[in-house]
């Protein structure tokens, strides 16, 4: 980011404008509720979103007095609020397609798991517990399960077809990492993107679930395990075998 008496560059702008509005969106969805989710991008207008960027600015420089952000900068980038609502949806599916960590972090930890002789299922629990927990704390998660409701919008569609994508296809990674750590396969038909698709319902729907009775159900045989981690097991060793 440039300093507050330099001048930004368009991308830098574009990112700003941006982040300003996600932190506005995440307030909101906390403060707000429901009412939120059903309309959330429009209650993000140009001259909020310019008014939290010139804060950002401010604390990003330390400097109280940085030339503020004018609603002007906006409609340099987007001519109307709703071609700005489109180009913030997508900004919110690319974040939130970075929830699974990159194959690099996941082979280390599933080595280190490997390693210490922690079972495969052990990890998978920990692993969903980790996954629904940030999920349930996540306003931008709720938010995005307000978009479901203007799915028939093609804008909508092609936006959460790339969410969809760019975390299907970490995911995929992911779990061929942690087949290939615990040398399992998957069983005869299946894909990993099969695979990746069953856990990823199992999950988004437990959490759906739970925010009508948090933090969720446990398995009523071993407290220690959330209904959600029972059934992703279950699933998983329905999907894989054993590499002999």
């Amino acid at each position: 980011m440039a300093s507050g008496a330099g001048r930004r560059s368009v991308a830098e702008t574009r990112q700003l404008l941006l982040r300003a509005a996600v932190d506005l969106l995440r307030e909101r969805a906390d403060q707000a509720g429901d009412q939120v989710v059903a309309a959330a991008l429009a209650h993000v207008r140009f001259t909020e979103v310019a008014e939290r960027a010139t804060v950002l600015v401010r604390s990003d420089a330390s400097d109280p007095q940085a030339r503020a952000v004018t609603t002007g900068a906006i409609y340099n980038l987007w001519a109307t609020q709703v071609d700005f609502q489109v180009d913030l949806l997508l900004h919110i599916a690319d974040l939130q397609a970075t929830l699974v960590p990159g194959v690099q972090e996941s082979a280390v930890r599933f080595r280190q798991a490997r390693d210490r002789s922690v079972p495969l299922g052990e990890v998978l629990r920990e692993l969903v517990d980790e996954l629904e927990r940030h999920y349930r704390q996540d306003p931008i998660f709720r938010i995005e399960l307000g978009f479901l409701i203007g799915a028939c919008d093609p804008r909508v569609q092609r936006a959460l077809a790339h969410r969809q994508e760019a975390s299907f296809a970490s995911t995929d990674r992911a779990w061929q990492t942690l087949l290939d750590t615990y040398e399992l396969r998957l069983r005869s038909s299946f894909r990993i993107r099969d695979l990746t698709t069953a856990a990823a319902s199992c999950l988004i729907g437990f959490t759906v679930l739970s925010f009508a009775e948090p933090p969720g159900r446990s398995d009523p045989n071993d407290d220690e395990w959330s209904l959600t981690a029972r059934t992703l097991k279950a699933v998983f060793e329905a999907f894989t075998q054993s590499r002999d």
